[in-house]
């Protein structure tokens, strides 16, 4: 008896921390993806819609900052000054976080992102590695920089 109740225990024991370790970046998880997913919805009504540069400014510096706020709006300013056809960003989803560092402004995450896009071809799917920075100020999380690593395509 005393054996089935031990192994019974460390079988629990083992279950539970499988399960607790799919849980490890929940938050982190969630809140990537809301800024990502805001990001893109930002670029599309900028794209695809009227072309305020002043209100992309302003919408966009609620989710991000830094370099990577100078360089979208750079980017969608030369938009504006020579139009062409993009492939549209539906939606990411991080498929799998490999790593979070905490930095001193916020942190420093590598994660592998799902991209569901929309071209000529029809809609398609592709992940790619990246490093993300993001600053944390007044208990806000905001995206900095994202680097991508495995551009292979």
């Amino acid at each position: 008896m005393k054996k089935r109740f031990i192994f019974i225990m460390v079988l629990l024991l083992f279950f539970s921390y499988t399960s607790i370790n799919g849980y490890e970046y929940h938050e982190e998880t969630d809140t990537l993806e809301y800024l990502l997913n805001r990001r893109i919805a930002i670029m599309n009504e900028f794209l695809y819609g009227y072309k305020d540069m002043h209100k992309l400014k302003e919408k966009l510096s609620k989710i991000e900052t830094g370099s990577l706020l100078q360089n979208d709006l750079a980017i969608l300013q030369k938009v504006i000054d020579s139009p062409t056809d993009y492939e549209l960003a539906m939606d990411v989803r991080v498929h799998d976080i490999h790593r979070i560092e905490p930095t001193g402004e916020g942190l420093l995450i590598n994660a592998d992102l799902n991209w569901h896009m929309r071209g000529y071809d029809g809609e398609f799917n592709f992940i790619r590695n990246y490093d993300i920075s993001c600053r944390k100020l007044k208990d806000k999380l905001y995206l900095t920089k994202l680097t991508i690593l495995d551009d292979w395509e």
